[in-house]
């Protein structure tokens, strides 16, 4: 019904737009941009920037051809950023966390561990002021900034060997994106490396790492997970949700003429509801590949997912106090949590996304 429903409302966008943006617009010669990407061709994640491209193209009547180049073909996963900013490809497809090690605002724009459902991240970024904290954020580095796709809570940890408890995580090697999540790893005496999605696999089956989380059971199935580890710890806290979106050159974006500007806005804006309904009905396909592999699932205990959030609201709260931008976000995300507690009651037991009771303390939380 999701999908559907996605279908419909991508169909409704795109009669809009092509009833509106495109009458009267002047013939003009051919743009051709450059995406470089953060996913490997064979990853789920990059059918986002494919069916972006199609979709600008369509839509543009030809005007504005986007060629897309996976990650490793024009440059690294972890130099799109800095390709983009300076303006060597006019775009890129990305993770927000994977810049933290820039602002560490980055790593909540990436995903909040343990704050925003996908359901909530959607309504935060659409009308409780996300789609501007990212453009402050990746206006900072001229450029402009578009969620194209919001995936649903993460598969957790998977490893080559037995994990059952935050304890089974002592001494081990732990691929994991994030700044907050490496704070926990280290807390509970684990080792955070960053991995790049494209040598995942390979680090597990050579042992470069013990265990990795990734993103939800379909994508983590199409990057080779599934071949080398045999054992998943559950649920994904670390990413309740994730999202991906296009990083676009400032230059290059003010180049565009208003048309072009309105068809990749509309364009990016029905990718996240095509590709969100995408990533929630994967996650069934995905657990389904994973049960015939033999994976053996064991949950978090609430005594451990209780743990891990008083160590991740520590994080949260002392990181806040150093970085300005940090704060801003945190607060922003936090407060639309708290805003919408009473009307999250009153929907129970038909309530979609996180109702917490407890919350970090921040100094402009309300």
């Amino acid at each position: 019904m999701k999908r559907i429903y996605a279908i419909i409302v991508m169909i409704l966008v795109v009669t809009f737009a092509l009833g509106t943006i495109f009458a009267g617009a002047a013939v003009a010669q051919t743009i051709k941009w450059r995406l470089v990407s953060c996913w490997p061709s064979y990853s789920a994640i990059s059918q986002s920037e494919k069916n972006l491209a199609r979709t600008i193209y369509e839509l543009s009547g030809g005007r504005l051809q986007i060629t897309t180049h996976p990650a490793g073909e024009l440059v690294s996963t972890m130099a799109v950023f800095d390709t983009v900013s300076k303006g060597a490809a006019e775009m890129g497809a990305d993770y927000p966390g994977y810049w933290a090690g820039k602002n560490s605002a980055f790593d909540l724009l990436g995903s909040a561990p343990m704050a925003l459902s996908q359901h909530d991240f959607v309504n935060w970024y659409i009308y409780a002021g996300g789609r501007e904290l990212y453009n402050y954020m990746y206006g900072k580095y001229n450029m402009v900034y578009f969620v194209t796709a919001v995936t649903a809570v993460a598969s957790g940890i998977r490893s080559r060997t037995p994990v059952r408890s935050l304890a089974d995580l002592k001494g081990k090697k732990i691929r994991i994106s994030g700044k907050s999540t490496g704070y926990v790893m280290q807390k509970a005496g684990a080792t955070p490396v960053m991995t790049e999605p494209a040598q995942i696999a390979q680090a597990l089956a050579t042992g470069a790492i013990d265990a990795a989380a990734f993103n939800t059971p379909n994508i983590d199935i199409s990057i080779g997970l599934a071949e080398v580890t045999k054992y998943n710890l559950a649920p994904g806290w670390h990413q309740p949700f994730s999202t991906g979106g296009l990083l676009i050159n400032k230059d290059a974006w003010n180049s565009l003429p208003p048309d072009l500007k309105k068809i990749v806005e509309v364009a990016a804006t029905a990718n996240i509801l095509v590709m969100s309904s995408l990533a929630e009905w994967d996650m069934a396909v995905g657990l389904k590949k994973f049960q015939e592999k033999g994976t053996v699932v064991t949950k978090f205990s609430a005594k451990d997912l209780n743990q891990i959030e008083e160590w991740l609201w520590e994080f949260i709260e002392a990181e806040a106090k150093k970085n300005p931008d940090y704060d801003k976000i945190a607060t922003s995300m936090f407060q639309y949590l708290k805003n919408f507690r009473e009307a999250r009651e009153y929907m129970i037991p038909y309530a979609q996304g996180r109702n917490p009771v407890k919350f970090p303390k921040l100094p402009n939380l309300k």
